[in-house]
């Protein structure tokens, strides 16, 4: 867990003064260490390095092949696209597209430009 969250150097710290950064860093790594039936990733990915983020996507992959759910939250379209096998558009909490993350994602993007 600490190898995966990269923060070695800060095991002496009290996690109260952890960054926000290490903090999310080490509850995404203890939450997918954990193999979870249903893991919720809400945003995580917007935070650290592009390093950490390569290793957080290849580890819900792997979480993914599995047969575990995966529910990811973004609004980062190429991670979107590149990750998912169905996804759901919501908006002001209604559903506006759901199915191919093609399709859900052109409606998003369509309803974007219009704004």
């Amino acid at each position: 867990i600490v190898g995966f969250a990269d923060i070695g150097d800060s095991l002496d710290t009290p996690v109260k003064n952890f960054s926000s950064g290490m903090y999310v860093r080490l509850g995404f790594s203890i939450a997918v260490h954990c193999l979870p039936d249903i893991l919720l990733v809400d945003e995580v990915l917007s935070v650290g390095d592009a390093s950490f983020q390569r290793k957080s996507i290849e580890k819900m992959r792997q979480i993914a092949k599995s047969d575990r759910v995966i529910i990811f939250v973004s609004h980062d379209v190429k991670k979107i696209l590149s990750f998912t096998k169905r996804a759901i558009f919501l908006q002001n909490g209604q559903i506006k597209a759901i199915g191919d993350p093609t399709k859900v994602v052109a409606a998003y993007l369509k309803i974007e430009e219009g704004k």
